[in-house]
This record gives structure tokens, sequence and C-alpha cells, in this order.
């Protein structure tokens, strides 16, 4: 079990994340932006040499994203604009548990912990790994998520609710002028 640690972004949706040892040594990049199609985040190892990549293949309100590791498709998610996100990443077999507002997230896999994530007082990520495998697509779906938040918060969903309203839905059509006007 060791501990990196991330940045948060600068910028909204763009920018670049440090992702560094407990000693501050840069381990990773966090770079790209996300929240239109087409748009990739990358993670780079300390030469900047691309390891992974997210790449947004739809957008609306349920956009759908490729996550790539060395340039091969190993698997693929969807994700809402609501603030709790639970994610399935198909063929890793991964889920993704995370609270976006309180920058808390968890990756597991059927029935064991493969990393978590909360902030810091410093306001960092500190990213807890259970072991090497895959590290830089753990941290690379952090990152991600941490960078969704900005996303979520700037097109906030919200779901009407039909049993509290102040004015009627369906206002009736007429073909009279209302009673103020001359």
């Amino acid at each position: 079990m060791h501990h990196l640690y991330l940045s948060q972004s600068l910028k909204e949706r763009s920018g670049t994340t440090t992702v560094t040892t407990y000693d501050q040594t840069i381990k990773y990049f966090v770079s790209g932006q996300i929240g239109q199609r087409h748009n990739q985040l990358t993670i780079f190892n300390d030469a900047y040499e691309p390891l992974a990549t997210i790449t947004q293949i739809s957008g609306g309100l349920l956009p759908r994203f490729i996550l790539s590791n060395q340039d091969k498709q190993v698997g693929s998610f969807g994700i809402s604009l609501k603030r709790h996100e639970l994610l399935y990443i198909n063929t890793l077999n991964w889920f993704v548990l995370g609270r976006l507002e309180k920058r808390h997230f968890q990756i597991s896999m059927v029935n064991h912990q493969l990393a978590n994530a909360y902030p810091l007082t410093d306001n960092r990520l500190k990213v807890t790994l259970v072991n090497h495998d895959q590290e830089n697509l753990l941290v690379l779906i952090i990152a991600f998520l941490d960078r969704w938040l900005f996303i979520a918060h700037r097109y906030p969903l919200s779901w009407p609710n039909l049993f509290d309203t102040s004015s009627p839905l369906v206002a009736p059509f007429s073909r009279s002028k209302p009673y103020n006007l001359k």
C-alpha cells in the first residue's frame, strides 16, 4: 500500500494536475480537457510520455468515455451530471464510488478495494493505492472525477418535482385578453 498526492487543477476543465509522492517528487502529470465530445484527459510519466487516456466520445446529459492504456482500449464508462457518482468501468470490472462535492472517491473490484482518495487541508487529494498494478489508470480516473466536479457544478441537474410546484404545470390556452390589459 502506498500514497500519492494530486494537486487540483487551477483551471476548471483544463490544465495540468501534478501527482507527487510523499516527498514531493513528481511521479505523473495529468493534462487535458473534459466536458465536450472528443476531449481527452491524459496521464504522463515524469518524462512526459503518455501512459493512459480518457476520451469523451459523446456529450449530453449522459456522456460516454473510453479508457485507454498505452493506446489500447481497456474499458468504457458513462457518467451523469449529478453530484454522487457510481460508475462501472466495462472490461476491467471496476466500480467507482464518489462524492464529488466532498472529493471522496473509491475504486474497487468485486470484493477488494483498489484505491481511495480524500482531500487534505491544503486542497490536494491523498490517493491510497493497494498495489502498483494499473496505478496510472487508477490515478487517471480519480483525477478525472476531481475535474468532473467543475462540470457537475456548472450544469447542475435538478429533476422537477411534480408535487411541489408553486405554479401550474400546464396553463390553459385562452383566446381572451387578460383582465388587466386594456
